[in-house]
C-alpha cells in the first residue's frame, strides 16, 4: 500500500521532500533478523506515571525484552521538557483543530461534486458520528489561523522534532518505543484516555506501530516505534522483525476467516 501512494503531489508541496527518499519497494525492508544489531531507545516518559498506566508499561517492557532477545540493545531515553511541547489547550490537537476547517474546505472545494461542500454543511447534514462532534464543531467555531497561539504552536512543534531528533543522537538510537496508548482500551462508548500520538503527529516525524502483547484480562496493547524524516524502511524492518518473532495478534472472534462467509 505505502508502495502505491508515496510520491511527489503537485498540489501537495510538502510532498517535494519525498524526491530521493522514496525505495523502489518497501517491501524489501521486510527483514525477519531486521532487529539484529539495532539500538533503540524506551522513552519512558510514554510510559505514564499513574497507576491506572501500570498495566500497558508492564507490557511495554516485556515487549522490550523480546526486542533484546532478537538482538536489539534498548536503553532508556530522556527529552527534556517532553510533557510541556506535547501539551496545549487542546490536548495537544490545537494546530489540527485550527487547520481542520480550511483544508476541509479547500479540498472539497477541489471536487465540485462532493455530496458536501463545507464543514459547516457536513454539522448541518448530521451525517457523522456522534464521538467526533465536539472536534467537528470546535473546528468549525474557528474564524481565523491568523492568530498568535496558533503560530507559537507551530514553532513549538519544531521545537519537539528538534528535541527528539537530539535524543537520538545523544544516545545513539535508531528509533523510539513506547506505547501508542499508554492505558488500556476503554469500553466502548467510554472516552479513551492515555494517547501518546501527538508524539508523532506533532513533530511530523514517522511513525509504526505493531502489536505488542496483552494486559492480563487479554486487551491488546500498541507497540509504538518513531524515527528519523524518511526512515519508513527501517521502521517496517524493526516492526516486521519484531512482528513475526512475537505473533501477538489474536484474530477477533466475531471475524471470519478469508474467504469463509
Amino acid at each position: 500500500m505505502l508502495d502505491a501512494i508515496v510520491g511527489y503531489d503537485p498540489t501537495d508541496p510538502q510532498t517535494a521532500g519525498s524526491a530521493g527518499n522514496i525505495p523502489k519497494s518497501y517491501t524489501d525492508f521486510l527483514q525477519l533478523n531486521g532487529l539484529r544489531g539495532t539500538r533503540i531507545g524506551l522513552l519512558a516518559a510514554l510510559l505514564g506515571s499513574d497507576p491506572a498506566d501500570a498495566e500497558v508499561a508492564s507490557v511495554v517492557r516485556g515487549a522490550v525484552d523480546e526486542m533484546n532477545a532478537q538482538g536489539a540493545e534498548v536503553v532508556e531515553v530522556t527529552i527534556p521538557g517532553l510533557a510541556d511541547l506535547l501539551t496545549d489547550r487542546a490536548n495537544g490537537f490545537l494546530v489540527l483543530r485550527q487547520d481542520f476547517k480550511f483544508d476541509l474546505n479547500a479540498h472539497l472545494a477541489a471536487h465540485p461534486g462532493a455530496p458536501v461542500r463545507t464543514l459547516e454543511e457536513v454539522l448541518v447534514s448530521g451525517k457523522f458520528h456522534p464521538a467526533v462532534e465536539t472536534n467537528l464543531r470546535n473546528s468549525q467555531a474557528v474564524e481565523s489561523r491568523d492568530t498568535q497561539e496558533y503560530f507559537a504552536h507551530i514553532v513549538k512543534r519544531n521545537i519537539l522534532r528538534e528535541a527528539i531528533l537530539k535524543a537520538m543522537v545523544d544516545n545513539g538510537v535508531e528509533a523510539l518505543v513506547y506505547p501508542t496508548i499508554r492505558r488500556k482500551a476503554n469500553v466502548i462508548g467510554e472516552m479513551q484516555m492515555g494517547s501518546n500520538c501527538q508524539l508523532s503527529a506533532n513533530s511530523g516525524l514517522p511513525a509504526i506501530v505493531v502489536p505488542g502483547g496483552f494486559t492480563p484480562d487479554g486487551l491488546p496493547v500498541g507497540l509504538e516505534l518513531l524515527g528519523r524524516a524518511w526512515s519508513e524502511p527501517q521502521l517496517i524492518k524493526f516492526a516486521y522483525a519484531y512482528e513475526q518473532a512475537t505473533r501477538h495478534r489474536h484474530p477477533p472472534a466475531g471475524t471470519p476467516a478469508l474467504g469463509q462467509q
